[in-house]
Parts: structure tokens; sequence; C-alpha cells
């Protein structure tokens, strides 16, 4: 399979805010698509971007460095970042990984 048929990412614009939501799996072969989608959102200068996660299956330790240069990228943008439908399996490793502390609290949880 192609890396865009195992994760999608939706891009939605409301005022200054963008919804990003992922779709399928994080991983090796996806993060690069995540990394593009991240970067066009925030050359429109949102901000706050939402990050979805609702739908996704899977996250390797890639998917997780992909996560944290997320939160670098927005830091550097002035973006604010939530969080949406955090699998508490992926919010504990991020808690352990201390990935998550930069991040506000998620706007909507499961």
């Amino acid at each position: 399979m192609r890396a865009d048929q195992l994760l999608q990412a939706h891009t939605v614009w409301w005022g200054g805010t963008v919804l990003l939501r992922l779709e399928g799996e994080l991983d090796i072969a996806t993060a690069p698509l995540l990394d593009r989608a991240v970067s066009s959102a925030l050359a429109a200068g949102p901000d706050l971007l939402c990050l979805d996660l609702t739908a996704l299956a899977f996250c390797d330790v890639t998917g997780l460095h992909a996560l944290r240069r997320l939160t670098d990228q927005t830091h550097a943008a002035h973006t604010r970042l939530h969080l949406a439908g955090l699998h508490p399996r992926l919010r504990y490793t991020l808690d352990r990984l201390k990935t998550l502390s930069p991040w506000n609290p998620p706007v909507l949880q499961h």
C-alpha cells in the first residue's frame, strides 16, 4: 500500500482555527504526510491547530517523533495546539515520554 492509503490528513478551516484530522496509521511510511500537512496548515498562520486523532488506528515510534516535531513546529509558529480524540494508550505513552507536556489539554475527550 502507498503511504497516502495508510494515512489520510483532512483539513478544515474555521476562522483562525484549523482542524487537522488524521485517519489511519502514523508510522515510518506516513510520518512525512503529517509533516507536510502540518507545514501547509501552519503556512497560513492559524491561531489554533486542533489535531483530531480519533481515527488514528496505529502509531509507532516514528509517529511519536512526528508528534513531537508537531509540537515544535506549532510553538515556532506561535500557534496554539489542542488535541482531540487521543486514545488512552497513546496518551499514556506520550505522558511517559514527556511528549504531551507542552501540549494544551485536549479540546474533546473520548
